[in-house]
């Protein structure tokens, strides 16, 4: 199971690690950046389920720990994203 949000599709990103060597920054190994995933439980469509969502995510829209509606139809990412925007009071 990859690690991706639910909701924006946020994953892991690849950088370099760096080191300090002789007064200069050296880039010297690849890695990765993961993303900071938290699991919540919350009503989608009166169903209770839990879901895999980026803090950045929650932090923005925080009317999601209380429930959201999604509609029955596969929806694109984008459209959740306009949906939660919306919801917002």
């Amino acid at each position: 199971m990859s690690r991706r949000c639910d909701i924006s599709g946020k994953k892991a990103q690849r950088g370099m690690k760096y080191s300090f060597l002789r007064a200069h920054f050296n880039p010297t190994a690849k890695r990765k950046f993961e993303v900071n995933l938290q699991t919540v439980k919350t009503t989608v469509n009166g169903k209770r389920v839990k879901l895999k969502i980026a803090a950045s995510v929650l932090k923005a829209h925080p009317e999601i720990r209380s429930g959201i509606i999604l509609p029955l139809k596969k929806r694109s990412r984008k459209k959740i994203k306009k949906l939660l925007s919306a919801a917002k009071p």
